[in-house]
């Protein structure tokens, strides 16, 4: 009786430890540029391990080791960052931060890429611990520090040298202050020097942080974050409801944006926490256009091409019944 109540007691602590964690995903272009956009203030930065999957997939074209994948996933609707239809990146890293001692007081650089929001391009955030589950999915190898100091520099130069938009992935486990602290330095460093060898390229790298934090610190994250108002002003837009399920936070969110006459994305969340909507992305939208017309005018020309072959006229080959046939016979 006692060993199952002290089971019990183990449960709901490990419950309660893990309901108090929320996981970050700051993206930041290194090089060039231009390859993401923020969407409008209606587009809400909370989203589940598949809508993040479903951006890193629409975004690289290949995985770490290069193999191409045969069609190009189609990005999860309403989420506050989107890639470029046209301008491709070079390459992505991935980079996960778990551990009981991810202590951002330790960590200058990670926490201006995760509460800074002019130092990145956007945020995605998730409830729950995400960032193995998100790494899982990469096959991303989990480390030691000492194992992933010298690493990333490695990393670092790969990505820049390797063709393909290749999506690199690593993953480090901080058991203290001392090695969050080496951890960060290593994280800057390989960041000046990706940014200026994609400078020098004219190319854009991409960099993914994940981060699993404290909900408290994540709702001050989320509290820096700014909107747009109709294109000309921004205000800042605080997250209601740290305490509860996604379901709920979307459904006040979008009653806020409601109130504030923007336009909500029809549709609804999954038991998986995937939003499901019967409109088309505006990527669908132009893909489909693009075939399309594309289509009708191959088989234009197609017609038109046939269509003077049979009204073309007959008359005599010269070639073989005119003058030149004449003198070969005499």
């Amino acid at each position: 009786m006692m060993k199952s109540i002290l089971s019990l007691t183990i449960a709901i602590a490990l419950c309660a430890i893990h309901a108090a964690v929320a996981t970050t995903v700051a993206i930041k272009e290194l090089g060039q540029g231009g390859v993401l956009h923020r969407t409008s203030s209606s587009s809400s930065p909370t989203t589940s391990a598949g809508g993040v999957m479903s951006f890193w997939k629409s975004t690289h074209d290949a995985d770490e080791n290069g193999v191409t994948r045969e069609y190009r996933t189609v990005q999860y609707p309403g989420m506050s960052v989107v890639t470029d239809l046209f301008s491709r990146p070079k390459g992505g890293i991935i980079l996960a931060l778990t551990g009981p001692e991810v202590d951002l007081a330790s960590m200058p650089t990670v926490a201006s890429l995760l509460q800074q929001e002019e130092a990145v391009t956007g945020h995605f955030y998730l409830a729950g611990n995400q960032g193995r589950k998100l790494m899982r999915h990469m096959n991303a190898p989990h480390l030691s520090s000492g194992e992933f100091i010298p690493l990333v520099k490695v990393k670092g130069k790969e990505v820049i040298v390797k063709e393909g938009n290749r999506l690199e992935s690593l993953s480090v486990h901080i058991q203290n202050k001392k090695e969050a602290a080496a951890v960060d330095e290593s994280i800057r460093l390989m960041i000046e020097s990706v940014q200026e060898e994609a400078k020098k390229s004219g190319s854009t790298i991409l960099l993914h942080v994940v981060v699993d934090q404290e909900e408290e610190d994540v709702a001050r994250g989320r509290r820096r974050l700014v909107a747009v108002d109709d294109g000309t002003h921004r205000q800042l837009a605080e997250n209601q409801g740290n305490n509860q399920n996604n379901n709920n936070q979307n459904n006040k969110q979008g009653q806020q944006q409601n109130q504030q006459g923007s336009y909500q994305i029809p549709g609804y969340y999954d038991d998986n926490n995937n939003f499901v909507t019967p409109f088309r992305t505006i990527f669908q939208i132009q893909y489909y256009n693009v075939v399309q017309w594309t289509a009708l005018g191959l088989f234009t020309i197609l017609f038109a091409a046939n269509y003077m072959t049979m009204n073309m006229p007959l008359m005599p080959d010269t070639l073989l019944f005119g003058e030149s046939a004449k003198m070969v016979a005499e």
